[in-house]
């Protein structure tokens, strides 16, 4: 018994041969399934140095086998880890074109939503099954598997395996300074599907999770803050008229672009024969989006704030990170410091990248997400058609007696696009010659979609130019859509370039202009001579100054990490008391009928859920002024409530009653 206890120690201890063996091992799996394709297995030989600096870091995680006897187990487990990140990182690939980063993980809850649109119930369930599998058998190993001897010399044991891990740190840090100073591993992930390819996998992903937010620069002061300021000062403020100020709504397009930019494809007709007529009619150009085939809530938040994304941690999604908290600038508090009442829109779930809660930061009054809409068509994937969107933009302006901002957010263009036709969908438009042809009838069913979007701005513009209020209209795409597009397969030649139109129903001198998305808002208040907002007067003063992009990147850090000297010490924007919905909901009577009871009141929906006395009740919503609840009665002095929730269930907001029966 204790040869075999010897034996087992010693093939069980822990040494760099072995722990180098498996780490290399581990990378390459890992290189295979990150570039999805067995070229992955050769990065030993074609890219020896990124290839060695990543098994370096497997290593320096594989170490902590040194600090516990269980060796095989903690071989096992750094191994599973890190292979089930790469296989989540394949699967994210499959269905969009942005690689898997920490930051995901803040979107979990947003993930769960959509994962029935990408697989289906057998996917799911083998998922389930290997999970549980793989967590079955670590259990086995930690309970069963092999321990090592180190009879009387614990004390030693410990402080050599400290040592070790300590050494295998040290020079981790210095490998990393040194390659990162030659230039060899990158520090900034312009385009981080690309990033993933050159750098590896195992490096990108660890620097996503020790990289977030914007950096302190070493410039960084109150000094140097106080004169950029003056500066923006200096120019003082140019604002009309605020009687005369027109309607800005702005209109994210999900994955909308023009198809007929891919080289080579055909269509049986133009799919965007609208967007196209305003695009040579009005004010257009590119816009240069931070992100490739999702990433919406990105794009619309360098929209919104004026704040560049790439100065951010490689995959951060400031709505799950910094704006849960920080309440930030934005064209919405500058126009509401102008008169403008601010609304948000957009025809799919509040919470979605917490927008129910972000933007209550971002100055808007009020949000109006699906859960308080009615009448909507769906797309057959599941997701909202844009052309609800017109008449909630009507409700939105006739809302008011001023002038409204409304930044809309469109939804019907999303993925996942099927790879053949969904049953009984009879296509308008078909696509030959497209360059990839297994994903041929899925580009034919986007363009079918994006067809759609163009007919719904068609009429959207057709009903703006019928209001007498002013409007201006700036439309835009948040990214392209997931095909496997590349640079040179577009005539844009660039993955990270959509389009805008800023249309209006008055006159407008018609220009040419290529932006960021980040300078989309700055642009389109420079042209209504509008100068609100520190980052907003930045931009149009300071855009072709040599040092532009660095004092952006301190002024933003000043606004959301830093003392607010921008602002003189404290942050003048208040977070907003958000209603959701424009129409309000209201309960006017409840009473007993039969073996059920009934709800009278106004603007109900399908996402409209009761509750008596905080316990919620199964009902059938009849039409917007009447929900049915079967096989229950109230009493005096119940309290009934009636709240939207959506497919998470969670409470956006309520209205109550208290029962008053026959008098009582």
């Amino acid at each position: 018994m204790k040869r075999i206890k010897a034996i087992a120690g010693k093939v069980w201890r822990y040494d760099a041969v072995h722990a180098a063996a498996y780490s290399i091992l581990l990378t390459m799996v890992i290189e295979a399934l990150n570039k999805r394709s067995l070229i992955g297995l050769v990065t030993i030989f074609t890219n020896p140095i990124v290839f060695f600096y990543n098994a370096l870091i497997v290593m320096v995680f594989m170490s902590a086998a040194l600090l516990v006897r269980r060796k095989m187990f903690v071989y096992c487990m750094v191994s599973t880890v890190w292979l089930a990140l790469a296989v989540t990182n394949f699967v994210v690939l499959c269905s969009r074109k942005t690689p898997f980063t920490a930051m995901d993980i803040f979107l979990i809850e947003d993930a769960v939503k959509v994962i029935p649109i990408y697989l289906n119930v057998f996917q799911m369930i083998l998922i389930a099954a290997g999970a549980a599998a793989v967590i079955g058998a670590l259990v086995v190993l930690w309970i069963k598997g092999p321990k090592q001897e180190i009879g009387d010399s614990k004390k030693k044991f410990y402080v050599i395996g400290s040592l070790q891990v300590c050494i295998l740190i040290i020079a981790l840090y210095i490998v990393t300074w040194i390659l990162t100073s030659v230039g060899i591993m990158g520090t900034y992930f312009g385009n981080l599907a690309q990033s993933y390819k050159k750098y590896g996998f195992v490096y990108c992903f660890s620097t996503s999770v020790v990289n977030r937010g914007i950096s302190k620069s070493e410039e960084y002061s109150q000094e140097y803050i106080d004169e950029l300021k003056q500066r923006i000062d200096e120019n003082g403020e140019n604002v009309i008229n605020t009687e005369d100020t027109p309607n800005i709504i702005f209109l994210q397009l999900e994955s909308f672009f023009d198809p007929k930019t891919v080289k080579g494809v055909k269509f049986s007709e133009n799919p965007i024969p609208n967007f196209d007529r305003l695009k040579y009619g009005f004010t257009s150009g590119y816009l240069s989006v931070p992100c490739f085939g999702a990433g919406t809530a990105n794009t619309e938040f360098e929209v919104q704030t004026g704040i560049n994304l790439d100065d951010f941690g490689p995959g951060e999604y400031p709505y799950k990170t910094v704006l849960q908290s920080a309440i930030c600038e934005s064209t919405a508090y500058d126009l509401m410091g102008l008169g403008y009442s601010t609304h948000a829109l957009h025809n799919n779930d509040a919470t979605f990248y917490n927008r129910y809660k972000v933007f209550s930061h971002l100055g808007y009054e009020t949000f109006t997400s699906i859960e308080y809409m009615n009448g909507y068509e769906t797309t057959p994937t599941g997701w909202a058609k844009d052309n609800i969107l017109t008449s909630e933009i009507e409700k939105i302006l006739n809302s008011t007696d001023g002038s409204d901002y409304i930044y809309t957010i469109s939804v019907q263009g999303h993925g996942d696009y099927p790879s053949a036709m969904p049953e009984g969908y009879v296509p308008q438009i078909t696509v030959s010659d497209f360059f990839a042809e297994e994903e041929r009838a899925s580009f034919e069913y986007y363009v079918n979609q994006i067809k759609e979007m163009d007919t719904f701005i068609g009429q959207l513009t057709d009903y703006l130019s019928e209001r007498s209020e002013k409007t201006i209209l700036v439309m835009y795409g948040d990214h392209l859509p997931t095909f496997s597009f590349t640079d040179d397969r577009l005539i844009s030649n660039d993955i990270y370039k959509t389009q805008y139109v800023m249309w209006s129903n008055f006159e407008m001198e018609k220009k040419k202009v290529d932006l960021e998305a980040f300078q989309l808002s700055a642009y389109v208040l420079k042209r209504l001579n509008i100068s609100q907002g520190y980052i907003m007067k930045f931009h149009q003063q300071q855009y072709n100054t040599k040092d532009y992009l660095k004092n952006l990147k301190i002024l933003e850090y000043d606004i959301l990490y830093g003392e607010h000297d921008i602002y003189n010490g404290e942050n003048p924007y208040k977070e907003t008391d958000l209603k959701m919905g424009i129409d309000d909901i209201t309960v006017a009577n409840v009473y007993n009928y039969k073996d059920y009871f009934c709800i009278e009141g106004t603007n109900f929906n399908d996402f409209s859920t009761v509750l008596v006395n905080d316990k919620e009740y199964s009902c059938e919503v009849i039409n917007d002024t009447l929900i049915r609840v079967p096989k229950a009665q109230v009493k005096n002095y119940d309290v009934v409530a009636v709240a939207q929730r959506g497919t998470d269930k969670i409470e956006l907001s309520r209205v109550t009653y208290a029962v008053t029966l026959n008098g009582g």
